[in-house]
């Protein structure tokens, strides 16, 4: 504003960092906090040919040597504080209303998934959506994000027919990359029921279909988008919104929240769909310059519902006779074992050869026997953990402060007995009728079951295998039959 000449005078500008970098590589001159790199003559520095190039270097120097660093990094966080602030102070995600396919799910064996319509409820459920985004957001113009599938699109027509304007809708991005997870293009009969089944076995995240995507594969695009969103297509909007609505699916919602909240893949799995038109509120957190939950702007009103199945191992519950007999003799066997063998052979030692080649078969042979009985006992250890637990479900886990494995005292009131796929209402009901969990009983509680091994689990207790288990089991006979304390 000033000019170069307001610079060499000592204007405005010149207690400034970048009044102090114009006048060097304008002027050639050096200001305060910078050393001269020569004498000075005259404005210029002496040996230059008085066009700056010289305090430029210098400049540069001191950019590289750190000099500056507090003020790079005071203009980075500045820089970071203006952006946040043209963010929207509400972004909503809200599921499409119901679909052909969420009447109807052998209608994928004939119809695309991305053609997929709403139902006559479906599009009442979007326009009374409608009616509700309306009071929460008032007459303020809102940037809408929408997948290119029919069902969300309608779903967006269903929202302007219930109360948000199409003049309040007149920005909207269409992204590809928020549509719903591709199972393939057609589904036969019976194969989601089948996939149903292996998905509990290898899990929900990682999962994938012949010819489909796995739920991994949409987080990455969707976190891809989540990026883009907040680095680069709000910001450069020509007028600021108040609102960012985002028109999508499902599973898509539930893996941006993953993003958005950096929760690990067990976490991702313990939540739930939230219904049709149904919608989660996000509120703008100035102070640490994030998203936050905000479950009072949510239909319902209330955190995402999320529960895990868990074993519950009581202190008072014994182990079976036949599986105290049989943890016995194999703890037996590999304890002579061990002390029989303290170091093995090593396979790939020169003189042994290499078991690739064929060299040892005895010792291969050897090798995979002893693993699978070191595999017995474990699934023998594991065996023995379950008849000492009763399963429950964990019921609001988003509530449970990280990490949440680790919360044994806020799990009462929240736990109800059994593995239950039920509604919401129906899982509560059951948590408050239930009797009451002896939490003085309790030693600890799987959270993993039967698809981990004892030995994994004892690691994520911080304990070596046995440390909390054998207290409860009949000792090896060189304890002379008396339990050993842990």
């Amino acid at each position: 504003r000033s000019g170069p000449a307001s610079f060499a005078a000592g204007g405005p500008a010149r207690g400034s960092f970048w009044g102090w970098a114009l006048r060097a590589m304008v002027l050639g001159t050096s200001s305060r906090g910078c050393r001269s790199r020569s004498p000075r003559r005259n404005g210029t520095v002496a040996g230059s040919n008085g066009d700056g190039s010289e305090a430029l270097a210098g400049f540069l120097q001191t950019l590289d040597e750190g000099d500056l660093d507090v003020a790079l990094k005071a203009l980075k966080r500045r820089s970071q504080r203006l952006k946040w602030e043209r963010l929207p102070q509400k972004i909503i995600l809200l599921r499409h209303g119901q679909s052909e396919g969420n009447l109807d799910r052998n209608i994928y064996t004939r119809k695309g998934d991305s053609h997929l319509e709403l139902t006559p409820l479906g599009l009442e459920q979007a326009r009374a959506a409608g009616a509700r985004l309306k009071a929460l957001i008032g007459d303020d113009a809102v940037f809408v994000v929408v997948s290119p599938f029919e069902r969300t699109l309608q779903t967006l027509l269903g929202l302007q027919q219930g109360g948000v304007t199409p003049k309040q809708t007149a920005t909207v991005h269409v992204s590809a990359q928020i549509r719903e997870q591709e199972f393939g293009n057609f589904q036969s009969v019976g194969l989601h029921e089948a996939a149903r089944a292996e998905q509990d076995i290898v899990g929900r995240f990682y999962y994938r279909r012949p010819n489909a995507e796995s739920s991994a594969d949409v987080y990455d695009r969707v976190g891809a988008f989540w990026t883009e969103l907040i680095d680069d297509i709000l910001p450069r909007q020509n007028q600021q919104f108040d609102s960012c609505l985002v028109v999508t699916h499902g599973l898509t919602m539930r893996l941006m929240l993953m993003k958005i909240f950096q929760w690990s893949v067990e976490t991702f799995e313990t939540v739930w769909n939230v219904e049709n038109c149904s919608h989660v509120a996000l509120q703008r957190d100035d102070e640490q310059m994030t998203y936050r939950f905000c479950p009072e702007w949510s239909f319902p009103q209330q955190l995402p519902w999320a529960t895990r199945s868990v074993w519950i191992v009581f202190r008072s519950r014994k182990v079976s006779p036949s599986t105290e007999e049989k943890l016995r003799s194999l703890r037996s066997l590999v304890g002579s074992h061990a002390s029989d063998n303290p170091q093995l052979p090593c396979p790939t030692s020169p003189r042994q050869g290499s078991c690739a080649g064929g060299d040892l078969p005895e010792f291969c042979d050897a090798s995979s026997r002893w693993f699978e009985i070191d595999r017995l006992l474990d699934e023998t250890e594991n065996t023995a953990l379950m008849e000492r637990a009763e399963p429950f479900t964990v019921l609001n886990v988003l509530e449970l402060p990280q990490p949440r494995t680790s919360q044994l005292a806020l799990l009462q009131g929240r736990c109800a007995p059994g593995h239950r796929t039920c509604k919401r209402e129906q899982m509560i009901e059951a948590a408050r009728n239930a009797p009451p969990i002896d939490w003085d009983d309790v030693e600890f509680v799987d959270w993993w079951g039967p698809h981990m091994s004892f030995q994994g689990k004892m690691l994520r207790l911080n304990a070596g295998p046995h440390q909390r288990f054998e207290r409860h089991l009949v000792a090896d006979d060189a304890a002379g039959g008396q339990p050993q304390q842990a």
